[in-house]
C-alpha cells in the first residue's frame, strides 16, 4: 500500500500505512483513543464496546443495553458513548471498561447523536436544529430556558458529526451536503463565523472530522473514499489520503493521544486502517 510522505519543511503530517485489523465487527460506528493508547470502538450492530491495544489486538468488550453509536474519551481517561435509539449516554471507564454512570434525556422530541469530538459535550438534536450539550446536564432538555448560557449552543440542522479544538468553535458534517459548517459560540446558527461554510467539491458524503497537533482539521468522505485536510478556516489544504492507499467507504476516524497514528474505520465499518504519522 501506498506511502505519503511530508513534504521537507512543511508543517503537514506525511502518513505511512501500518496495518489493518477486525474482529468480526458488525458496524463500527464510533471509535476513540484512550491516554494509555489503547482503543475504544463502537460495534453498534451488536450492541458491544471493543477494546483493543495500539495495533488492533484485541483486549476486552463490554456488552452494553442499546446500540452505541459514538464515543468520545477525554483528557482525564472518561469515556462518553452515545446510545441515540434510548436518547442515553453511558460515562465509562475506558482502561478497566466498566459503566460509571447512564444519563438519560427524557424529552421525547430530541435524539442524542454524536459526541464532540476534544471535549465531553454532546450533539443534541431537538425539533430540527441541532445543539451542543454538556454530558452532565442532559436531563434538563426539555425545560425551559435551557438554551442559555454555555449549553444549548445551535450549530444548524442536520449535524451527523461535530469537532471541536478549542472548545469554542465547532466544525460539523450534515446529512445531504459536502459542506463543514463553523460556528462559534455567542454567534447565531444562521451567521457563519468564516463568512461562509466550506464547500468541498472533491468530498462527497462527509462523515466525520478530527484534527492533528498542528491543528489541521481531516474530513472523511465516504462515497468519495478520501481523507481532505482543512485548515480551521475551512480551507482545503490537500486530499491527505484517497482509495489508492485503502481508503473505501470510511465512517469515522482519531488520532491516537499523542498525534503518532491515525485510525481510520473503513469499509462501512467493518475494518480499521491505521497509519503511522511521519
Amino acid at each position: 500500500m501506498a506511502q505519503v510522505l511530508a513534504v521537507q519543511g512543511d508543517v503537514r503530517h506525511g502518513f505511512s500505512y501500518n496495518c489493518s485489523f477486525n474482529h468480526d465487527f458488525a458496524r463500527i460506528t464510533g471509535l476513540a483513543a484512550s491516554s494509555n493508547g489503547n482503543l475504544v470502538l463502537c460495534d453498534h450492530n451488536n450492541k458491544t464496546l471493543i477494546l483493543v491495544d495500539n495495533i488492533g489486538n484485541y483486549v476486552t468488550k463490554l456488552n452494553v443495553d442499546s446500540e452505541p453509536f459514538d464515543v468520545a474519551i477525554t483528557s482525564q481517561n472518561v469515556g462518553y458513548i452515545t446510545q441515540p435509539n434510548t436518547r442515553s449516554v453511558l460515562q465509562i471507564d475506558p482502561k478497566r471498561m466498566v459503566v460509571l454512570s447512564k444519563n438519560t434525556c427524557n424529552d421525547l422530541r430530541t435524539t442524542l447523536t454524536s459526541t464532540v469530538k476534544g471535549s465531553r459535550s454532546l450533539v443534541v438534536n431537538e425539533m430540527g436544529n441541532s445543539y451542543i450539550y454538556d454530558y452532565s446536564n442532559i436531563s434538563t432538555i426539555g425545560d425551559n430556558g435551557h438554551y442559555t448560557g454555555n449549553e444549548g449552543v445551535c450549530i444548524g440542522t442536520g449535524v451527523v458529526r461535530t469537532h471541536t479544538v478549542d472548545g469554542q468553535t465547532y466544525f460539523s458534517c450534515t446529512v445531504g451536503t459536502n459542506d463543514i459548517m463553523i460556528r462559534k459560540r455567542g454567534i447565531p446558527a444562521n451567521i457563519n463565523s468564516a463568512g461562509k461554510d466550506s464547500s468541498i467539491t472533491t468530498i462527497d458524503t462527509p462523515t466525520d472530522i478530527c484534527s492533528d497537533d498542528n491543528g489541521h482539521l481531516y474530513v472523511s468522505g465516504q462515497d468519495s473514499n478520501n481523507i481532505h485536510r482543512l485548515t480551521q478556516a475551512g480551507k482545503v489544504i490537500d486530499i491527505a489520503l484517497h482509495s489508492q492507499h485503502g481508503i473505501k467507504q470510511p465512517v469515522t476516524m482519531c488520532f491516537n493521544k499523542n498525534y503518532t497514528r491515525l485510525y481510520i474505520v473503513n469499509d462501512w465499518g467493518k475494518s480499521v486502517l491505521i497509519f503511522d504519522v511521519c
